[in-house]
């Protein structure tokens, strides 16, 4: 069995998770409605090298409720900017993902990880079609919301 991505280096993902809180309140400070989300798990897709089709990018696994409160807020909204915070250490890449609808004033926090060795099919897909997307999903269902990044680059490794 493989070794988790955040094995040996929890201590960047803790200060990721913080540097989410602290951004959250700023924004909430400057007015916006904030949407914190706490990963349980993120993956690369795909995952084998057999799929062509289907999804690619970033697939994170939220609480139910956090998901509830991601897929009405695009429901009601256009999120139609983004941020990236990142950060390295050794093979594991760790980001900030901040989307914002910016009309709306309402912005949703995601702190994310991968390994880079493991996201290696993700990142080429990413590259040919110049696009990244990060597929918000709960524990049950086949349901997901999907935040589309132009620029993928700013989420590559460095």
């Amino acid at each position: 069995m493989d070794n988790h991505p955040l094995e040996g280096v929890l201590d960047v993902w803790e200060g990721v998770v913080e540097d989410m809180e602290a951004t959250a309140a700023e924004y909430r400070e400057n007015g916006w409605e904030t949407l914190e989300l706490h990963p349980g798990d993120v993956n690369p897709l795909p995952a084998v090298e057999e799929r062509t089709e289907g999804r690619f990018g970033l697939d994170v696994l939220v609480p139910g409720e956090e998901y509830e409160t991601v897929s009405t807020l695009v429901a009601d909204a256009e999120f139609d900017e983004y941020e990236v915070f990142r950060a390295q250490r050794g093979g594991v890449v760790f980001l900030l993902l901040v989307t914002k609808s910016t009309a709306a004033e309402q912005v949703v926090l995601t702190p994310l990880y991968y390994g880079v060795e493991d996201a290696r099919l993700m990142l080429e897909r990413a590259r040919e079609a110049d696009v990244l997307y990060t597929h918000v999903r709960p524990l049950s269902g086949d349901e997901h919301v999907t935040f589309t990044q132009q620029d993928p680059e700013l989420l590559f490794p460095e």
